[in-house]
């Protein structure tokens, strides 16, 4: 079976399929979608989990074996096969046709690829899939529509855009779905609940000057503590908001977060570099080091005083200063004095 993207939550919500089979090159969608499914895993009681790569060379017999084992604690499973190049070759192809054809118990499968082309969706092996459970295709937001897109999110937040902001939005992102969803969270960060307009809009992108925020994430990625301490000093001395350079070091610190939890899950450094998109590009050397010094816990805690800089910002924490919360942020993602990680 065959749905698009946007129907998935009502199909999760009907119960699950032993097989889900994620389709498409738009990286937010996909993303939302593997993980509306791993959700619905645990909710449902998957709680073992296997995640498995297809680069290279793959012994696909082997694979697919360890799907015919029991759980060593008796749990119901969840195995992710991510197949990066949508080419599993041969043996791979029959592999995928037989697994379809024979599903391991108390297993639910998630099977994750990029857009394929016309002769790919009509294999044997897809079409294997697709017959034994639920393709989901992800699809990217034409331009017309893509306004209207925006307008759902930002109501999620309690925002409503006037047609005008919407459409400027919409041209700013170019299309990229991640870019847009970053300035929604923006918007959510600085604004109060309630109507969003033009002015609004064009005020929250370029809140805080350009090369200021380049400045402040590359310091947070060179873990140069000293250069990060000295310019949100220069930012809060000339008046800036603290939601508008939050949202910076937070898009930053999430982005890490990110392709950690990916790296500890398996994906590969070099393919999760290729996702990177506008400036995080040209910073691929610089966050490439930034992942190899820094741990998971680190950046777990930046994000954990990121959370509570917002909450002190609003008022709703009364105990410390969100400028010296923001501060310890810094801190905790500098390079440490010494070889060792803390």
């Amino acid at each position: 079976m065959n749905i698009p993207a946007e129907r998935l939550p009502g199909q999760l919500a009907r119960g699950l399929a032993a097989l889900y089979v994620v389709v498409g090159d738009e990286p937010l969608g996909a993303q939302e979608a593997a993980d509306a499914i791993r959700a619905a895993a645990r909710e449902a009681g998957h709680g073992e989990r296997n995640v498995f790569t297809a680069q290279g060379r793959v012994n696909w017999q082997g694979l697919f074996a360890s799907g015919d084992h029991f759980s060593l604690f008796g749990e119901r499973r969840l195995t992710e096969i991510r197949i990066p190049s949508g080419k599993p070759g041969i043996d791979g192809a029959k592999a995928l046709e037989a697994y379809a054809a024979r599903l391991p118990a108390d297993t639910l499968t998630l099977i994750s690829l990029p857009g394929l082309d016309w002769k790919a969706m009509q294999s044997r092996w897809f079409a294997a899939l697709a017959k034994s459970g639920v393709v989901v295709e992800v699809k990217p937001v034409d331009r017309s529509a893509l306004p209207d897109w925006i307008d759902r999110r930002l109501s999620k937040q309690g925002l409503r855009a006037e047609r005008a902001a919407l459409e400027f939005l919409a041209d700013q992102v170019e299309g990229n779905l991640l870019a847009a969803q970053q300035e929604i969270d923006k918007l959510a960060l600085l604004l109060p609940t309630g109507t969003v307009t033009l002015a609004d809009v064009e005020h929250a992108v370029v809140d805080v000057s350009r090369l200021e925020a380049d400045a402040l994430q590359d310091a947070l990625y060179a873990g140069n503590g000293v250069r990060f301490v000295q310019i949100v000093a220069d930012l809060r001395d000339a008046g800036e908001a603290v939601p508008a350079i939050l949202w910076q070091v937070s898009s930053a610190v999430q982005l890490l977060l990110r392709l950690k939890l990916a790296l500890e899950q398996g994906e590969n450094l070099s393919g999760l570099m290729r996702t990177l998109w506008g400036r995080d590009k040209q910073r691929v050397p610089q966050i490439e080091r930034a992942l190899k010094r820094l741990s998971l816990t680190q950046v777990e805690t930046a994000l954990a005083d990121l959370a509570l800089i917002d909450r002190q910002a609003k008022g709703l924490e009364r105990v410390g200063d969100p400028w010296d919360t923001l501060l310890r942020v810094g801190m905790t993602l500098a390079e440490p004095v010494g070889n060792g990680k803390r």
